[in-house]
């Protein structure tokens, strides 16, 4: 497991590295904003310790430029403000956990397997497809990093055909998994979203037809 470590205090930063080491784990480090976004633009890590205050870009941007780029890894903020608001901020732009300094290295180590362990059992269900990056969690589809505007039932068709990936998933199967027994809907009435969510992800090759049975995502 990889640790990205975001803290300009050489102290605190030289002894969380420490700290995690003796735990086992790998650990990069970073004293600035722009230096943290250069180590995420190269590496993929299991987990980031993110200070807030920092030189050059803070932590908030940091945090709100990585998950713009579709960067899902945990994030832990570290910060001396324990005021509500600033918790709130950092969570509401993409921060998983927050931990108020001065802080128990116990608490930090506890907090940080927590993390790991919960992005391992969600990793699953974070699929990337060349451009695309599906969290299927979250019910979001990003390109290139930008978050694609697409309604519950074309989510549900690309769910359907990403859980099933390489198979085909025929037109029956998607009418009964995404649409009400109501709606009544009909093969025409699938092809016509299939071409709406073509259109939507700017990408015709993505879905594959397979004539007179159904689709799949290779």
């Amino acid at each position: 497991m990889k640790i990205l470590i975001v803290e300009d205090n050489v102290q605190l930063n030289d002894t969380l590295k420490e700290v995690l080491e003796i735990n086992g784990y790998l650990v990069d480090t970073a004293f600035d904003g722009e230096e943290a976004l250069d180590y995420l633009n190269a590496t993929e890590y299991d987990l980031i310790i993110l200070d807030i205050m920092l030189p050059k870009i803070d932590g908030y941007q940091v945090c709100q430029l990585a998950r713009d780029k579709g960067i899902n890894t945990p994030i832990l903020m570290l910060t001396a403000k324990d005021r509500l608001e600033d918790k709130v901020k950092g969570l509401d732009i993409g921060a998983d956990d927050y931990l108020v300094k001065p802080f128990e290295i116990d608490e930090l180590i506890a907090r940080v397997r927590a993390l790991i362990r919960r992005a391992s059992a969600e990793k699953s269900n974070i699929i990337k497809i060349g451009e695309f990056v599906i969290d299927l969690n979250r019910r979001e589809v990003k390109k290139n990093g930008t978050k694609l505007m697409i309604t519950p039932k074309l989510f549900c068709i690309l769910e359907q055909l990403l859980r099933n990936r390489g198979k085909v998933v025929t037109y029956e199967t998607l009418m009964n998994k995404c649409w009400d027994i109501n709606d009544y809907p009909t093969r025409e009435t699938v092809r016509a979203n299939i071409k709406l969510l073509r259109k939507i992800l700017q990408d015709r090759d993505i879905i594959h037809n397979v004539s007179g049975v159904g689709y799949k995502i290779e």
